[in-house]
């Protein structure tokens, strides 16, 4: 059931509200569709003079992986509301729906400004969407409008929103994740892969020392993807041309040349079975990881890249035959091929780095140890 809202004509903006107030400040709450947010509600990156903005810059990366999201998931696509600052609404610009009401609508005068504090990438995306399918026009968004004059406060509220945000952990974003068949194939291989079952990390951002969990979900994920594609990943949920089940396949392919390579692993798990005590198990794991860096994330990285980059380099489909080379490889902390001054994968700490130049080193001198000609 739809309400109409009788309202007087007057000159603006009319656009349904819910009217609130948070601190000190004027706040209201509209639903508009995709054509009125882009025909009223500009993008920052769209005001031509920068000393006029009120934050960063347009990243049009991230917003094409945003108009991707749009048109892939037409029917299921969500996008949080967007935030923005106005410069002048007067109490008579609200017309409430009855006496006391919060519900009305707001007018928003034609010579008000503007201001867009969070969601400028999803504005762009939404009009680049709209522009490959009308259809998304029709669709609706939240806009959250937040009364504002004060152009230096207008900036405060942007560093504000921008002070205290928590990412997600990538290890939690992909156990929720149902669209990205290589982090279907991820969850599927670390419940069910012997290497890995029962000593996967599947919620927290990253493993300590003393932790039982030997790798992480994001890890797993990563060095499936490295395995299939090389050490230098696409962005986002790419690519897409193999199924579920084809990636399942060539993860066990992985996870089974590891396995066979390097007995420990299977070691270190009878070990952690073998008692309930949580500070054995950290004793366990601090010892083992004080002995090699295998049992790390950044390290299954490598190795998986590595041996996509070896196969590649040898013209060889068979990752089988490089059980035997990965076997002899060194992976004590202090073992020359990750801590050479070229590398810099390992360092005084014996903590293998994750920054993508030491990673992408790493993966380099062990694809060129394991070669097989």
């Amino acid at each position: 059931m739809t309400t109409e809202l009788s309202v007087p004509a007057r000159p603006g903006i009319h656009l349904y509200a819910l009217k609130g107030q948070q601190g000190n400040r004027q706040m209201y709450l509209l639903l508009v569709t995709n054509h009125e947010l882009l025909r009223n509600f500009a993008a920052e990156a769209e005001i031509s003079d920068s000393t006029e903005r009120v934050q960063r810059d347009l990243d049009k990366r991230h917003a094409s992986d945003i108009v991707g999201y749009i048109l892939e998931n037409p029917a299921e696509y969500l996008l949080g509301a967007m935030t923005y600052a106005i410069d002048t609404v007067e109490e008579t610009d609200f017309i409430p729906a009855g006496p006391g009401s919060n519900i009305g609508t707001l007018v928003l005068p034609t010579n008000a400004r503007l201001r867009c504090l969070d969601g400028q990438h999803r504005r762009y995306a939404i009009a680049e969407a709209v522009r490959q399918d009308e259809t998304i026009g029709d669709d609706y968004s939240a806009v959250v409008l937040y009364v504002e004059d004060d152009f230096m406060k207008r900036r405060q509220m942007f560093s504000d929103m921008n002070a205290t945000p928590k990412v997600v952990s990538k290890a939690l974003n992909i156990t929720f994740d149902s669209r990205d068949h290589y982090a279907l194939a991820a969850q599927e291989l670390a419940d069910t892969h012997p290497l890995l079952k029962g000593v996967v990390e599947t919620h927290k951002a990253r493993i300590t020392t003393t932790d039982a969990k030997v790798f992480s979900l994001a890890g797993v994920f990563d060095g499936l993807k490295r395995f299939d594609l090389g050490m230098v990943l696409p962005r986002g949920r790419s690519p897409k041309d193999k199924s579920k089940e084809e990636l399942v396949a060539i993860g066990n392919t992985l996870f089974d040349t590891i396995d066979a390579a390097f007995p420990e692993f299977e070691e270190i798990k009878q070990k952690l079975a073998a008692t309930e005590d949580a500070k054995e198990k950290a004793d366990i794991m601090k010892g083992a990881r004080r002995r090699t860096i295998l049992f790390s994330t950044t390290t299954l990285r490598v190795i998986a890249g590595a041996l996509h980059e070896a196969m590649k380099a040898d013209e060889e489909s068979d990752v089988s035959k490089y059980v035997t080379p990965l076997s002899k490889i060194d992976f004590a902390p202090t073992s020359k091929l990750f801590t050479h001054e070229d590398v810099g994968f390992v360092s005084g700490t014996g903590t293998p780095s994750a920054r993508n130049q030491e990673v992408f080193a790493a993966t380099r001198a062990l694809k060129d140890a394991i070669r097989l000609h």
